[in-house]
């Protein structure tokens, strides 16, 4: 075998190998998609695992929640 042969067959053999992953990971993503929720299992407000509880004895500067108070800048204040 000589060099020519050896350098046909890796690049032979890399073609293949490739194609084989991009078939393994369409496989993968096709079954990832299936598995995502419906819309009907999902929340209102987009959370589904965590929801947002304010510390007690808190207030905010501003009658936003917590969440918009931080996003514009407010600052919270012992109650």
């Amino acid at each position: 075998m000589n060099v020519i042969d050896l350098l046909v067959t890796i690049v032979v053999v890399t073609i293949l190998v490739t194609i084989v992953l991009a078939i393994v990971t369409y496989v993968a993503y096709k079954l990832r998609l299936s598995r995502e929720p419906s819309d009907l299992e999902r929340s209102e407000d987009g959370l589904r695992y965590f929801v947002e509880y304010p510390p007690p004895g808190v207030t905010y500067d501003s009658e936003a929640t917590p969440t918009e108070a931080t996003a514009l800048g407010g600052y919270a204040t012992e109650a």
